[in-house]
């Protein structure tokens, strides 16, 4: 089979090559134990509401401007990740959807005396 060749998956999404046209729930494959492919879109939980990221790389910054969370320099951002505990996201900080395991993001903002 070529490169070019299209195949459709269970979910009848189109994979051309190792992408996937569809936007998967990074909460589903860490459930799983599996890392999220290359796809449209990645969909993420902060602070319990979904969000749509495109990218698969993502900085703290923009997990918190994509959830309405500004200025963001007045949050802490933590993720958490399948059997471990949230470790801190700086802001310029750069966190890979694809890795394994990442369930959630948590924003809380900062006590006046932070930061």
């Amino acid at each position: 089979m070529d490169s070019r060749s299209e195949i459709i998956d269970d979910k009848n999404a189109v994979v051309q090559g190792q992408f996937l046209d569809e936007i998967v729930d990074l909460e589903e494959y860490a459930q799983r134990g599996e890392s999220p492919p290359n796809c449209r879109g990645y969909r993420i939980l902060v602070n319990g509401k979904h969000f749509i990221a495109e990218d698969s790389t993502i900085t703290g910054r923009e997990v918190l401007i994509l959830a309405g969370l500004v200025p963001p320099e007045t949050y802490t951002l933590r993720v958490k990740k399948a059997g471990q505990r949230p470790e801190k996201v700086e802001l310029d900080e750069t966190v890979d959807l694809r890795s394994p395991g990442i369930e959630k993001f948590k924003a809380l903002p900062k006590d006046q005396t932070e930061g």
